[in-house]
């Protein structure tokens, strides 16, 4: 099988958010045959960018707008275009196969961010995102999404999507950690991460902080996070040390879509996990062994109390650890029943 994957994103640099999604297709297509790699240059000229803005039809297109140098030539049994972005110059590759990897529908996205009446500036970048996303989406051959939502999302659309599960860099048990201190890793320049943590703080953490918790922030953006109790670490280049010293990690973060990288990862590293409703419900069923679900304060703090048991914590860690795959696992086998 020969493969042409199209990504504005390079495989260098922290494998975090949207390069661990890059590494799963990279390992995935790898796995299956031959792959090339098609990295299309950002378009600076301005005139050129004057006239795409005629056609783009959404200030996201206009904004990634890229040129068509270096477009491999020859045909491809696959092609993938690694977020929408990248649909205009992956359809352009001849193969017999056109992948769209949406990874989270932008069109999802952007209603949330207006069902929750926040985000006006990230809404009119998404402007009319959904009409462009279904019209990318009905010229490729099948639409890849990271969760059920999503899915349902674009299937009550008349999209053909199918879900391709994130997975997680590398697994790695580590044995039980402190249970009494816990780990929430995010970019905080990601608005869903933002308000997921300010809100947390705000109507729950006060509680836990009482009962003796401690809590780690980590990730770009978190040492501008002053709260009692919190520990704010800024960006951490090998999170392993922190998964080993707190025991139990966190993610409060409603307003996203797709399976959060954060939960795989945490699981990864056989730590049990607590999180909002709509991240729960947003989790595979095998994935949620290993998660638990909390809103209001004092749910968290049963759970928190639940996990103290040593023998409950090994069950959560094992479960959630043994469900999480490793990156490549999950688009490996879409290629497979593709090829038949």
């Amino acid at each position: 099988m020969r493969i042409l994957l199209v990504s504005a994103l390079t495989a260098h640099g922290p494998m975090q958010g949207e390069r661990l999604r890059l590494e799963n297709l990279i390992r995935g297509s790898m796995a299956q045959g031959d792959v090339d790699l098609w990295h299309p240059r950002k378009n600076t000229n301005p005139l050129t960018r004057a006239t795409k803005a005629v056609h783009s039809r959404s200030p996201y297109m206009l904004r990634h707008s890229y040129l068509h140098l270096g477009r491999p030539s020859g045909s491809y049994d696959v092609v993938i275009a690694f977020q929408l972005r990248m649909a205009p110059y992956a359809i352009m590759c001849p193969g017999a196969v056109h992948i769209l990897d949406l990874t989270d529908s932008l069109g999802l996205f952007r209603h949330r961010l207006k069902k929750f009446h926040t985000g006006l500036v990230r809404r009119m970048l998404l402007w009319n995102i959904e009409e462009v996303e279904l019209y990318w989406a009905r010229r490729f051959t099948e639409t890849w999404v990271s969760g059920w939502q999503d899915q349902k999302w674009l299937t009550d659309r008349k999209i053909d999507a199918k879900v391709v599960a994130n997975a997680v860099h590398q697994k790695d048990l580590l044995p039980p950690g402190n249970p009494h201190e816990l780990l929430f890793v995010a970019n905080l320049a990601y608005l869903p991460n933002r308000l997921g943590l300010e809100g947390f703080l705000r109507t729950v953490w006060p509680s836990l902080r009482d009962e003796g918790y401690v809590l780690h922030v980590a990730g770009a953006g978190t040492q501008s996070v002053h709260a009692d109790g919190v520990v704010a670490h800024g960006f951490v280049e090998d999170l392993r040390s922190l998964y080993l010293r707190t025991g139990i990690s966190i993610s409060p973060v409603e307003l996203g879509t797709g399976t959060q990288n954060k939960i795989l990862e945490a699981l990864g590293y056989g730590r049990p996990v607590i999180t909002g409703p709509n991240a729960y419900q947003t989790l595979p069923q095998n994935i949620q062994a290993g998660a638990a679900c909390a809103a209001t304060w004092q749910e968290w703090l049963r759970e928190l109390r639940l996990l103290q048991d040593p023998a409950l914590y090994v069950i959560r860690a094992q479960a959630g650890f043994n469900a999480v795959e490793e990156n490549g696992e999950p688009v490996s086998r879409r290629l497979r029943q593709l090829r038949g």
